[in-house]
């Protein structure tokens, strides 16, 4: 017998008259029951009647169907995860970038002395210690 749960079983015990109505899951797995389904469902998205949303029985198969607790089951939830990672690397990727560009500029307008080092602070938005310190190289 398959351990694999599809969305299409969770709505069918969701909607089941039967309170005892379970999804077996073969011998290395506990039966899922309403009440599993009850505590998965109260951090989905469900409209006004408590019913889950069409896209929120697939999370709800994905949680059942994963090895590791918090773990995507599916490609797309890894597709997703590394989705996010590439993004995140990105962004640092550019803020350094930015912050480089800056701390370059700050140096420059400190070295050329044609603005007092607490001007410089002021239009940065930044302390004049912290000025020094990206003159400094440090931090």
């Amino acid at each position: 017998m398959s351990t694999v749960v599809t969305a299409e079983q969770i709505r069918i015990l969701w909607n089941s008259p039967n309170p005892e109505a379970v999804i077996e899951r073969g011998s290395d797995f506990e039966p899922v029951t309403k009440g599993d389904l009850g505590a998965l469902a109260s951090e989905l998205d469900t409209d006004d009647d408590g019913y889950p949303l069409d896209d929120q029985w697939q999370v709800i198969a994905d949680q059942l169907n994963g090895n590791t607790p918090g773990e995507p089951a599916s490609s797309a939830g890894q597709d997703l995860l590394r989705q996010i990672r590439e993004a995140r690397a990105e962004r640092d990727r550019v803020k350094d970038g930015a912050d480089d560009k800056f701390n370059a500029i700050i140096r420059a307008a400190v070295a050329s002395r044609k603005a007092p080092v607490t001007s410089i602070a002021e239009a940065a938005e930044m302390s004049r210690s912290r000025i020094y310190q990206i003159r400094d190289g440090r931090r």
